[in-house]
């Protein structure tokens, strides 16, 4: 996780739901520094009370180049300038890439989902130096990437790339290209409107007791009073892995560009439907092509419940 507002959305639903088992939480630069995403991390595992739960810091800069941030929209804090107690838990003693070796090794085979909400820096650099890792790993959920194959599929960085991906493009491609299961849920999905937060939706997290719902209402507070309404990124993310019969997933060859002048970090979805297989460009990846409308009111009482 990279630190901003949806990340933590994510956290609290992750950790506070019983179908999921949530092993540590990696942080890495994206919207916040390395620093930054660390402490807000440990600030929404303080928040569920789940002490076992590890945070282990990660990369403090993409592969191959400069980071980049998103300060307008979460604010210098990552948590929408919400000003909360610094966390009293210490991050875990291991770098991030030392704790998901040493998680994945001691695990079975094929038993380890990794969901990345952020920049996959993380993940690339497990996948290059412990190339054996991916062989315990059961799948990869990213939510990254923005495909076309709906009306919502462009770009929120650029007119054609989704933040996670452009921020550290190489890291993406050389993840999507590692032969491990992998799923996506990008804009196509994320951005659908009747799935974004509203000002109704947030008056009833308002309405909600309990520190679950403080917290939230807390963090969106900024967000929604300039915008009036907040995309779920990364809870949608997170939510593919609880609620599984909400999602469909559809499968496409797909190609991450690092080196275009205008197309970098875009995600292309060979849709060529009338070549056959093994002439389509890319890597298979399942990307997500339909949420159901249920979503927003599960995650609404997982996360704002007492």
């Amino acid at each position: 996780m990279d630190g901003g507002i949806d990340d933590a959305l994510a956290l609290v639903l992750g950790l506070r739901s019983p179908e999921i088992e949530v092993i540590g939480i990696t942080s890495v630069s994206g919207n916040v520094p390395v620093r930054q995403a660390t402490v807000n991390a440990l600030r929404v595992v303080e928040l569920v009370g789940r002490p076992e739960v590890w945070v282990a810091k990660g990369a403090a800069r993409p592969l191959a180049r400069d980071p980049i941030r998103a300060y307008e929209f979460h604010g210098r804090d990552g948590l929408g300038d919400s000003h909360l107690p610094m966390p009293q838990q210490d991050p875990f003693s291991k770098t991030a890439l030392k704790a998901m070796n040493e998680t994945l090794s001691s695990a079975k085979r094929r038993e380890v989902t990794i969901i990345c909400t952020g920049p996959l820096t993380n993940l690339a650099s497990l996948l290059t130096h412990f190339p054996e890792s991916k062989n315990r790993i059961e799948e990869i959920i990213v939510m990254g990437g923005a495909y076309g194959i709906t009306q919502y599929g462009v770009g929120n960085e650029t007119p054609v790339a989704e933040f996670n991906i452009y921020s550290d493009p190489e890291a993406a491609k050389l993840v999507f290209g590692a032969k491990v299961p992998l799923k996506t849920v990008g804009l196509d999905v994320t951005t659908i409107p009747q799935l974004e937060l509203e000002r109704s939706d947030y008056a009833r997290i308002r309405k909600e007791k309990g520190k679950f719902a403080a917290f939230a209402a807390r963090t969106l507070k900024k967000n929604m009073r300039l915008h009036g309404r907040f995309t779920l990124h990364d809870p949608m993310a997170v939510a593919s892995a609880i609620w599984p019969a909400l999602y469909e997933f559809s499968s496409y060859r797909v190609c991450v560009e690092s080196r275009g002048e205008y197309t970098t970090g875009m995600t292309i979805a060979d849709r060529r439907s009338w070549l056959s297989e093994d002439k389509l460009s890319g890597d298979p990846v399942m990307v997500c092509s339909h949420v159901g409308a249920r979503f927003k009111r599960l995650f609404l009482e997982r996360v704002t419940a007492a």
